[in-house]
């Protein structure tokens, strides 16, 4: 079974450009849709490309070859949620954006949603999603790597034996775009 992966644009979104994109559920869906399937509706059993759609309202579509019922939010962190994908959509955008991080009690409110529970497992699956998707980079290339410590500033020791002090290291790899031109690809506390 092929599994084509889009990589998602990356560029810099603002909030006012997000809101032009995503005006409504059918736009998320369209996305999702657009981002699962980029050459078209596959079938997950028989890679079948012709479908019927069962039901609008919930994005079911039937494989015209094998029959299967796949839903368009299966295997994703939307999969059976009563949550409108425009708040997921939004929580995201927030979460991914935001230096500092992001208040559940605070997006309870942008989001209108009154159960806290809710959005603290929606923020839970972005996390989750967000993290398992770091562990697929790996470093290569050129590696460079420093060493520094942390900490109040106190008399006595110096470098290594300083105390209150933590040990942070730093790993950044190097890749070259077809300009020639360097780019770090993560920076990784260690």
């Amino acid at each position: 079974m092929s599994k084509i992966r889009v990589k998602p644009n990356y560029s810099e979104m603002s909030w006012l450009i997000f809101h032009e994109e995503f005006q409504s559920e059918d736009d998320c869906y369209a996305w999702l849709f657009k981002t699962r399937w980029p050459r078209g509706f596959v079938c997950p059993k028989c890679e079948g490309k012709d479908y019927w759609s069962i039901s609008a309202q919930q994005r079911l579509y039937k494989c015209k070859s094998c029959g299967k019922r796949v839903s368009l939010t299966s295997g994703t962190i939307f999969h059976k949620t009563r949550t409108p994908l425009l708040k997921w959509f939004m929580l995201i955008f927030r979460m991914a954006s935001s230096k500092t991080g992001v208040s559940i009690n605070e997006m309870a409110r942008e989001l209108e949603i009154n159960d806290y529970k809710t959005v603290w497992t929606m923020a839970h699956k972005v996390r989750k999603a967000m993290a398992d998707r770091d562990t697929q980079y790996q470093l290569a290339g050129l590696i460079e790597m420093d060493e520094a410590f942390f900490g109040p500033s106190s008399s006595g020791k110096r470098g290594r034996g300083a105390e209150k002090k933590e040990l942070v290291i730093v790993a950044v790899s190097i890749w070259k775009d077809k300009a020639e031109k360097e780019w770090p690809v993560s920076l990784m506390p260690l």
